[in-house]
């Protein structure tokens, strides 16, 4: 399992914010250094987070299930800009 924190809720009121998934000491840590954002298929942003892994699924796998997101974006970390994974 990739290492995951949701870092911001846009839709509840900062619910799961903190929540850490899988290596609880790397993250904590400060080693996940890979930005995310869910979105739904309306485009509309729910969460955002820190993943140890720039192209894994995970987040969104554990988003889908919760909120019914259906995208996830990685910021890269070299120019800058959000991608679709």
């Amino acid at each position: 399992m990739a290492s995951f924190m949701i870092t911001d809720n846009h839709i509840e009121n900062g619910e799961f914010v903190g929540r850490m998934f899988g290596d609880e000491e790397y993250l904590k840590a400060g080693k996940a250094k890979h930005h995310f954002k869910l979105f739904d298929d309306d485009g509309v942003l729910y969460l955002e987070g820190v993943s140890g892994n720039s192209s894994s699924f995970e987040p969104l796998d554990w988003a889908m299930a919760m909120y019914g997101c259906t995208e996830i974006q990685y910021k890269n970390n070299d120019t800058g800009k959000w991608e679709t994974l």
